[in-house]
């Protein structure tokens, strides 16, 4: 197994900073045109031409002070209609700038949601999930995700706003080769706002897992499924005081990175204060000794004051600049972790050809597993042969590691070592889409999909999902047969309370809905069945699972079935029982021959069974 790829580190380099804002404009640059390519290419086209329009209005002020002093009406004239063609010409392009900005922002913002769906239920392993130091970055992702669609704007800003400053120092120039040097003493502002925007960024990363528990705490208060628990045991306060308490350091962590921000910031406007009041010293000389025009003195303190909104302007835009690109370095971040060769559907040099039909042998042959950022193994060295239609049962204390071998079984992980094969064929070697359409599956944490009835089961296989008699064949087969006549739309009914007039079902009505969803693909090659019914009493998990079980064997070609329970009159009836502890197999065979053999199951069994004795 490839080695996990480790999440950037909060203070990176300069030279990969750069590189990273660079990729970062790029992408956001690459989707505006993938959204709209012709209203972006105007935008970048037209925001250089609105930036320089300022500096004509200044030009056109100095010619107009200076021919009023010469009564040269012809040329005031000029002046004046060059003054009326800028302002129009800024203010109309501007308008349209804006319009088609806000357009590509929000086409912009569309295209990147959908690829962070792509991305975050594309990657095979569920490792950006469970991960801790991956779920600090998932946080950042989540909290600055509706940062990406202005991001763009951000960025059509800034060309702006640059250009419109590049034009304003050339002009200058023309009144006193000294006023170059103002960008100098622009320079300090800017920087301080760059180290403003690395002091926060640097603080919201380091307070990622503080935050993302505080927000755990919030959704737990909030959670219909946590309201008993949290009022019969009195839980209101404390998880209120947990919740301030993680509140108060995140924010005092970035309230201090926000002072010091602002200390830089403030340091900044002071050195350039002093290099504008000095441009306008320089002008007023340069008149009084002849060197000039009362226009220069005009021009200086118009293109001083765009000059000081231009940079203003400039340190507030950088400021969202880096944040906008801060987001989407947390968006390629995930990009490029769903593009490392772990994460590929399939091995390089795999076989492209489906998986084997079902009716084949399921073999484990020394898988070891240890999740990643961990040390120690969940599995080690765990050898299995499973016969074609075996009915397998996974059973031990918990942490054992029977639901990480789902995991396994279903390839939301890789074994670190060792082989899972079915059929004679490696599961690394086949397509994840394609395995995974050949098994079907119902965990104890199934998903309460608040859609239709009809869709929340015929989500179990995508392309009959909608045909009336494979849904409701499915409920049958589910113990679901009779739920759609309790509803007020039968198989239409809106299920959950999100939606108005969504039907909330109760646990049992939520559990038929995904054992049914689970049977909707008629001829699996795996059906795995990890403690769906743990909320249910034992006769009724014992029933539906025997029903299951016997499905399975009555089919032609019969899948290997793996059921996990703790409940121990469930399992007997397996073919073949495993007893996993300390991280591999202890026991393995049918119940008499466990019994028989008196070993850690038959303790177990005795020890399940006592209480119903």
């Amino acid at each position: 197994m490839h080695k996990p790829h480790e999440p950037s580190a909060v203070r990176e380099k300069p030279g990969r900073a750069l590189l990273a804002r660079a990729r970062a404009a790029a992408l956001l640059i690459a989707t505006a045109f993938r959204a709209d390519a012709r209203r972006a290419l105007l935008v970048l086209v037209l925001a250089p031409v609105v930036g320089g329009c300022g500096v004509v209005s200044g030009l056109a002020i100095r010619q107009a002070t200076d021919a009023a002093l010469r009564h040269d009406f012809g040329a005031a004239l000029t002046a004046a209609v060059l003054l009326v063609a800028a302002v129009v010409t800024t203010y109309t392009a501007g308008a349209l700038v804006s319009v088609l900005r806000i357009h590509l922002q929000q086409r912009v913002g569309l295209l990147l949601d959908r690829r962070l769906m792509e991305l975050t239920g594309g990657i095979p392993t569920l490792t950006h999930h469970e991960h801790p130091d991956y779920l600090d970055r998932m946080e950042l992702l989540r909290t600055h995700r509706g940062e990406l669609g202005g991001a763009f704007g951000a960025l059509v800003e800034n060309l702006r706003a640059l250009f419109g400053l590049g034009t304003t120092l050339a002009l200058l120039v023309t009144v006193h080769p000294a006023l170059l040097t103002l960008p100098l003493f622009a320079l300090p502002t800017v920087f301080a706002a760059h180290r403003g925007s690395v002091l926060i960024g640097r603080a919201e990363g380091e307070s990622a897992e503080r935050e993302r528990l505080r927000r755990a705490l919030l959704e737990l208060s909030c959670s219909p499924a946590a309201a008993r628990e949290i009022r019969v045991y009195g839980l209101a306060d404390e998880l209120t005081r947990r919740h301030d308490a993680l509140q108060d350091t995140v924010r005092r962590a970035r309230d201090r990175a926000d002072t010091r921000a602002a200390v830089w910031s403030g340091g900044g406007w002071l050195v350039f204060a002093t290099g504008y009041l000095g441009g306008v010293l320089l002008s007023l000389i340069a008149v009084a000794r002849g060197e000039g025009t009362p226009g220069d003195v005009v021009l200086t303190l118009v293109l001083g004051a765009q000059l000081l909104g231009s940079v203003s302007g400039l340190v507030a835009l950088g400021s969202w600049l880096q944040h906008a690109l801060r987001a989407a370095g947390h968006f390629l971040w995930l990009s490029d972790h769903a593009a490392l060769p772990e994460n590929s559907p399939a091995r390089p040099g795999a076989d492209p050809a489906p998986p084997p039909g079902p009716g084949a042998e399921l073999v484990l042959d020394h898988v070891s597993f240890t999740y990643p950022g961990t040390r120690h193994p969940v599995l080690d060295d765990v050898c299995l042969r499973v016969p074609a239609g075996t009915v397998i049962a996974l059973v031990g204390e918990n942490g054992a590691g029977k639901t990480t071998l789902v995991k396994l079984l279903c390839r939301l992980y890789e074994p670190t070592s060792g082989t899972i094969s079915y059929g004679g064929e490696d599961i690394a070697t086949l397509d994840v889409g394609a395995w995974r359409g050949a098994l079907t599956a119902c965990f104890q944490d199934f998903q309460r999909f608040e859609l239709t009835l009809r869709t929340a089961v015929g989500l179990g296989d995508l392309p009959r999902a909608d045909v009336t008699d494979a849904v409701t064949g499915a409920l049958a087969r589910g113990g679901g047969a009779g739920l759609p006549g309790q509803l007020p739309h039968g198989l239409d009914t809106q299920l959950g309370p999100t939606f108005p007039g969504g039907v909330d079902l109760s646990t049992g009505q939520w559990q038929q809905t995904a054992m049914s969803r689970t049977t909707m693909r008629e001829r699996p090659a795996l059906l795995i069945l990890d403690e769906p019914t743990a909320s249910l009493d034992a006769a009724s998990e014992h029933e539906l699972f025997a029903r299951y079980t016997a499905a399975a064997r009555a089919s032609r070609t019969p899948p290997v079935t793996v059921l996990v329970s703790h409940r121990f009159a469930t399992v007997r009836a397996a073919d073949l029982i495993v007893v996993l502890e300390g991280q591999g197999v202890r026991e393995a065979g049918s119940h008499p021959e466990l019994m028989a053999r008196d070993g850690l199951y038959a303790e177990l069994y005795r020890l399940g069974t006592r209480g119903n004795s």
